[in-house]
């Protein structure tokens, strides 16, 4: 069985996992799962850049390559739903990760879903001044989603000036940022833009053009895009109408909107338990956001719930041991420390 750059992405994953989570636990975090456990695992074991990088994974497609990898030998079981590449399925694929690198700026738990929604109204905007530039004014626009096409036509009503000085400045834009880039990536960007004289092409029809795989083709492409949202940022002047696209997509961390609520009532002075019964909520519940909210702020101070004398054990323990794993953490501090409590403790690690 010749190994596919998706299958090497699932090796990838199992082999930082280290058998210490389920094969399902690599299929949580490619499709993005917003649990407080997937999150942290995607930084605890290093993988944040593939964190939500493919959400239309299905669970029979990807049961259906670890049953396959599995049955060639690439992976070997553990325990129910736990396996491990062996030796030759590592080389096999650093091999092939080496020849295609994952991008560097590519940052699935900041950028997976902002990156999506920026892209849709890049391609929406894009037809739309191409055919205005053109003197065209009937078309299918590419972006069938509603809240899209409402927020295009609200972006466009507030532009002072005409849509072909928008176009122009646009395409000014994006040249200015894919100069800085490779020319497959850049082409891979252009690619996919619809015009008046063409439609965007597929990630299939990309990967043909340029006789690369699919998957490659994505996460290149993603990564492109991951990077121009943070360089727009941090460069407003230099992007100013394609970061007005972006700058109520991004936010500096990768808080749920539920965990974000409950840093509000934490720095109003409220106890775990009170802020349980205010979001009716179950406590442990509220402890996961305490600890998504330690993953995204090393500053933030987590000694209410677990003072230094017990991190600095905890922490120990974790290096002494060498794992990821609470149970064996827990057991070998005589279950001194919460399961909550060892989890913070992680987040300092």
């Amino acid at each position: 069985m010749t190994l596919t750059y998706m299958d090497c992405i699932y090796l990838e994953c199992l082999e930082k996992f280290r058998g210490e989570r389920t094969a399902s636990a690599v299929f949580h975090l490619l499709k993005g799962k917003k649990s407080s456990q997937t999150i942290q695992d995607s930084k605890l074991f290093s993988l944040s850049r593939l964190f939500g990088m493919f959400p239309d994974l299905s669970r029979k497609e990807f049961d259906a390559a670890i049953g396959g990898l599995v049955k060639s030998g690439w992976l070997l079981p553990v325990e129910s739903d736990v396996c491990r590449p062996n030796p030759d399925a590592v080389i096999h694929k650093e091999n092939r990760i080496k020849e295609r690198p994952l991008p560097k700026d590519l940052d699935g738990t900041l950028y997976s879903q902002a990156g999506v929604h920026f892209w849709k109204r890049t391609v929406l905007l894009a037809q739309v001044l191409s055919h205005a530039a053109a003197g065209s004014a009937r078309y299918l626009p590419v972006i069938k989603d509603e809240k899209v096409q409402l927020w295009v036509k609200s972006y466009l009503k507030g532009m002072p000036f005409s849509k072909k000085e928008l176009a122009f400045s646009m395409y000014q834009e994006m040249q200015a940022f894919l100069k800085q880039t490779d020319d497959t990536a850049a082409s891979v960007w252009v690619y996919q833009l619809s015009s008046k004289s063409r439609i965007g092409f597929t990630y299939q029809q990309l990967a043909e053009k340029f006789n690369e795989d699919e998957v490659y083709i994505r996460l290149l492409f993603w990564g492109l895009v991951h990077r121009f949202l943070k360089e727009s940022a941090q460069n407003i002047h230099t992007y100013p109408i394609l970061h007005a696209v972006s700058k109520d997509l991004t936010k500096s961390d990768s808080l749920t909107e539920s965990a974000s609520k409950t840093l509000h009532l934490i720095r109003s002075g409220k106890s775990v338990d009170a802020i349980s019964d205010i979001r009716r909520l179950k406590r442990s519940t509220i402890e996961d956001h305490i600890v998504e909210i330690s993953l995204n702020d090393p500053g933030f101070d987590i000694s209410m719930f677990l003072e230094e004398e017990g991190l600095a054990l905890i922490t120990r323990k974790i290096q002494e041991l060498n794992t990821h794993q609470l149970r064996i953490v827990k057991e070998a501090l005589n279950d001194r420390f919460s399961y909550f409590q060892i989890r913070l403790a992680y987040t300092r690690t």
